[in-house]
């Protein structure tokens, strides 16, 4: 599954690094373009022409939890079921070569384990970072990879990502993963494999360039929002389990009076937007900006 927002730039290099990466293997690749308003579903299509296992799901809404329930729920069961290995990635980005085989092998040589992760391979912090995601056993949207098993489980419960939990989704799956659906038990960090020898790459943002600059601003917020929404929804999942999954995440803005803003150097103003934004939602519902 690639999720492709606007990714006209990007879609056509991550999806050749996928046929690059494992030559040897045939793929079925599904494309959730969600909300594109750029040539991206066109570029899609074209593709398609041209190499075989790709397909284009095209949702007009433009959230990308909601294009992995669609593709959980909706397009795997239908297209592929039965499969004992799913993996998942977003379309900026690319694998790096034999990233599939080892996600696949950390599954199959760990009956129990329910997901995979891949470490980022590109970047100004990738040693920090792959050096966090491996030692805390975490998952990342870029790349990582689901048994076949967990995916079941998932359908069979009826688990749906929170609409709007844009910012949060791997930390969730991951989440849901070590709790093997049961917020009740205590995290099993066995059940997520570490997979250092798998890998993604990503352009990162130039300091040079003033519309990253931007880019680099919003991201800043929306981990903000990350942070505040992981909060609300770690405590409606251990009072209600998996069936206080929200429909939106935005429906749990009305505990956010119980939200603070703690120091944290220079990320405590990009905090602080965020705090800001989710207290207007909780005011004025989902029609806020």
């Amino acid at each position: 599954m690639v999720l492709a927002h606007n990714e006209a730039e990007n879609i056509v290099a991550c999806l050749d690094s996928i046929y690059a990466a494992e030559p040897e293997h045939a793929f079925s690749i599904f494309v959730m373009a969600n909300g594109c308003t750029d040539d991206t579903e066109k570029i899609v299509n074209e593709y398609a022409d041209t190499h075989d296992g790709v397909t284009l799901v095209s949702i007009k809404m433009p959230d990308r939890c909601n294009a992995w329930n669609v593709f959980i729920h909706e397009t795997a069961p239908t297209h592929v079921p039965g499969s004992e290995v799913y993996f998942f990635m977003d379309g900026d980005c690319r694998a790096v070569p034999g990233s599939f085989s080892e996600l696949a092998k950390g599954l199959t040589g760990n009956p129990r384990a329910n997901a995979a992760g891949a470490p980022p391979m590109s970047g100004r912090d990738r040693e920090k970072d792959a050096r966090d995601l491996l030692e805390g056993r975490g998952l990342v949207a870029n790349l990582y990879a689901l048994s076949g098993r967990f995916v079941q489980a998932i359908q069979a419960k009826a688990v749906r990502l929170p609409l709007g939990l844009d910012a949060a989704d791997d930390g969730l799956i991951g989440a849901l993963a070590k709790w093997d659906l049961d917020t009740r038990r205590e995290w099993d960090h066995s059940l997520v494999v570490p997979c250092p020898r798998a890998g993604f790459l990503f352009d990162s943002l130039s300091p040079a360039n003033l519309k990253h600059w931007r880019r680099y601003w919003r991201r800043l917020v929306l981990y903000g929002r990350r942070h505040y929404d992981n909060q609300l929804l770690g405590r409606r999942l251990k009072k209600e389990g998996i069936a206080g999954l929200p429909e939106r995440i935005s429906d749990l803005y009305v505990d956010a009076t119980k939200l603070r803003l703690y120091w944290q150097g220079i990320y405590t103003i990009p905090n602080y937007v965020a705090l800001r934004r989710i207290q207007k939602k909780a005011r004025h519902g989902n029609d806020a900006p």
